[in-house]
C-alpha cells in the first residue's frame, strides 16, 4: 500500500485538531450553562412595571422563568440578592417564548441622557483579537467611545436611512458596580467583585469607518459608525464577575466560548466562533489602555459624531482632575474575526483605484457597497436578516434587522424607573 501524500496527512491532522477544539469548546459551553450562576436581568411585567429579576430558568439561552427581586434598589443589590435562592414568596413570571421582545429588556439601565450629559460612559475596544485585527487590515488595540444606550437582546435593529454596510460584532462587555480611578486601577480580583459581564452586539456602519480611514491609524469614523441609536443590543442577562469566572475555572476553562450566526433567509450560518481567552488585552489591560489614552489626549475622543445637529466629542472617562470611569459605565472588550468587512490586498486596491481615478479608500468603499448590493455570502446585514449571538454562561440574544429609520427596540427604553 502506498503511503498517503503528505498534504493529505496534514489535512487529516488539521481536521482532527479542529474537531477536538470544537469538542472542547462545546464541553466548556455545556458545563458553563449547567452552572448555578446568579443571572440578573430586567423585564417589563404584565402590569407594565420594570423590575430587576433573577433568571431561574432559561430555554435556548433565553430567560423563560424569572423571580422578581423585590428589594433590589440597584444593579449591585440585585446581583447580591441573586446569589441567594429566591424567596418562597417572591413573585415569579413565566416569559412568553413567542414574544420575548415585549418583556425582556437590556440588563443594564444606562439612559442616553446620562451618556449625553457625561455622567457615565460607554467605551469600546478595537482590534482586541488578532484574527479580527488581521481581517481589518492590522493595527494595535485602541479604545473609543460608543455613546449609545444598551437596548434589548430581542426585537429589532434598524440602521439610519442610507446606511448600507451594516455589520455585526459579538462582544463580551462588563458594567462597573463601583467607580474605577484610572490612576489606581483595581486588581483582577477586585474588578471581578466590582463588575458584571454580559453579551453585546457592537452593531457598526462600516461605511462611516471607511470614509474616515487614514493610512497611519484607525481614522476618526468609529464613534459615528457605532454610536447610532439601537446599535448595542445587550443581554439577555448579566453575571457578576466573581461568580462567572469561578464557574469558568470550575469547568476547566480559561475563557468563555463566544459565537455569532446570521440567518439571511436560508438558515443560520456561523460567522464568528472564538473564546475570550484570545483577547489581546484582558479587562484590566483595557482599563490601562483607556488610562493611557486619557493621559495622552485628554478625556474626550478626537472622533466626532453628529447628534441633534451638533458635532460632539464624547469622553472616555469623567473628571479632568482625577479621571475615572463612574459606576454604571460599560466597557466592550472587542470582537473576534468573522465580521462582514474584509480588507482587500492594499496594492491591488491602489491599482484598482487608480484605474477608476479614485483613491484607495474610495475604491474600497465602492467595492464594499457592490458586495452589499450583491448580497454576497458572509456579507453585510440587510432587512429581514436575523442575528443570533451567544456567550456561554451569559445567554443568547436574537434580533432581526428591519428597514432603516425604525426606532430602537426595548420595552424599558430611556430610563423608565425601576421599582
Amino acid at each position: 500500500m502506498q503511503p498517503a501524500p503528505l498534504w493529505r496527512s496534514l489535512a487529516v491532522a488539521a481536521l482532527i485538531l479542529v474537531g477536538a477544539g470544537a469538542t472542547r469548546a462545546g464541553e466548556l459551553a455545556r458545563c458553563l450553562e449547567e452552572q448555578p450562576l446568579p443571572r440578573v436581568g430586567r423585564v417589563r411585567t404584565p402590569a407594565g412595571e420594570i423590575r430587576w429579576v433573577h433568571v431561574i430558568e432559561s430555554a435556548g439561552g433565553a430567560p423563560s422563568r424569572v423571580a422578581v427581586l423585590a428589594n433590589a434598589t440597584d444593579l449591585a443589590s440585585a446581583l447580591e440578592r441573586a446569589t441567594r435562592p429566591p424567596d418562597a414568596e417572591a413573585e415569579q413570571l413565566s416569559l412568553s417564548p413567542g414574544n420575548p421582545a415585549a418583556q425582556i429588556c437590556a440588563p443594564v439601565a444606562l439612559p442616553q441622557s446620562e451618556i449625553d450629559a457625561g455622567q457615565r460612559v460607554v467605551v469600546a475596544a478595537g482590534l482586541n483579537y488578532s484574527g479580527h485585527a488581521e481581517e481589518a487590515g492590522g493595527g494595535d488595540v485602541f479604545v473609543f467611545p460608543k455613546p449609545v444606550e444598551p437596548t434589548a437582546p430581542y426585537g429589532a435593529v434598524s440602521a439610519p436611512a442610507g446606511v448600507t454596510l451594516l455589520d455585526y460584532e459579538v462582544e463580551l462587555a462588563f458594567v462597573l458596580l463601583a467607580d474605577v480611578a484610572l490612576g489606581a486601577l483595581p486588581t483582577w480580583e477586585a474588578l471581578l467583585d466590582q463588575s458584571a459581564f454580559f453579551v453585546v452586539n457592537d452593531v457598526t456602519d462600516r461605511e462611516a469607518i471607511i470614509r474616515n480611514a487614514t493610512l497611519t491609524g484607525p481614522g476618526t469614523g468609529f464613534v459615528e459608525a457605532k454610536g447610532q441609536p439601537g446599535f448595542m443590543p445587550a443581554g439577555p442577562w448579566l453575571v457578576r464577575g466573581r461568580e462567572l469566572f469561578a464557574a469558568v475555572t470550575a469547568c476547566g476553562g480559561r475563557g468563555l466560548p463566544i459565537r455569532l450566526e446570521v440567518d439571511a433567509g436560508e438558515g443560520f450560518e456561523l460567522r464568528q466562533n472564538a473564546n475570550t481567552e484570545l483577547l489581546l488585552l484582558d479587562p484590566i489591560a483595557l482599563l490601562g489602555r483607556i488610562a493611557e489614552q486619557v493621559s495622552t489626549s485628554g478625556l474626550r475622543s478626537e472622533m466626532p459624531i453628529v447628534r441633534d445637529g451638533e458635532t460632539r466629542h464624547y469622553p472616555l472617562a469623567v473628571d479632568e482632575a482625577a479621571p475615572r470611569l463612574p459606576a454604571g459605565s460599560v466597557v466592550l472588550t472587542g470582537t473576534p474575526d468573522g465580521v462582514a468587512l474584509a480588507t482587500p490586498d492594499p496594492l491591488g486596491l491602489v491599482a484598482r483605484g487608480a484605474l477608476h481615478l479614485r483613491g484607495p479608500f474610495e475604491q474600497f468603499r465602492q467595492e464594499e457597497l457592490a458586495r452589499a448590493a450583491a448580497r454576497e455570502p458572509g456579507g453585510y446585514l440587510a432587512a429581514g436578516d436575523r442575528v443570533r449571538a451567544r456567550i456561554a454562561g451569559l445567554g443568547t440574544q436574537l434580533f432581526r434587522i428591519v428597514e432603516p429609520g425604525a426606532p430602537p427596540s426595548d420595552p424599558c427604553l430611556s430610563g423608565a424607573p425601576i421599582r
